[in-house]
């Protein structure tokens, strides 16, 4: 297989994702391994573990009255969809069964839960479903958004003949 500019812009891509989701700021933690195993994972992760949607995003929204709570909000709330919005443009371009809505979600899905799940084990981040749930929102709007003029006017015209 050939590799186009496209596969190479995602790769590229892939590598800033998993530094800003895995390393910066952050350390890649897996002594508890050899510490206590799964056990002591879920000890040293159980205050930072979500498993509720819209609990991390109410935390958000109810500091907004405070100085830092409108940076939390655009940090997190937005910095979680737009960093996803260039993979809902990538992926649908790398192959074609995913440029169908549904199939795409499932992926993007599948794909934002496996990211909490690296960073849970690794201990460099959070189990939190109301990140999977910003970054799956973000795909979303990449995958909406960010197509070919032409796709978008050939989905109007085939929704309105229907």
């Amino acid at each position: 297989m050939k590799l186009k500019a496209i596969h190479i812009f995602f790769i590229l891509y892939l590598f800033g994702l998993f530094y800003i989701l895995f390393l910066y700021n952050r350390q890649i933690d897996l002594s508890w391994l050899v510490k206590g195993g799964w056990d002591e994972l879920v000890e040293l992760q159980r205050p930072r573990t979500n498993l509720i949607f819209f609990r991390t995003i109410l935390r958000y929204l109810q500091t907004m009255n405070y100085a830092t709570g409108m940076r939390n909000i655009i940090v997190n709330i937005g910095g979680h969809m737009l960093l996803f919005t260039p993979f809902g443009f990538f992926l649908p371009r790398l192959h074609s069964r995913w440029q169908k809505p549904l199939v795409f979600l499932i992926w993007a899905s599948i794909v934002m839960v496996f990211i909490e799940s690296l960073q849970f084990v690794s201990l460099s981040g959070s189990f939190d479903v109301d990140d999977a749930m910003l970054n799956v929102i973000g795909a979303w709007l990449g995958f909406l958004f960010l197509r070919k003029p032409e796709e978008i006017e050939r989905d109007y015209y085939d929704r309105e003949i229907s």
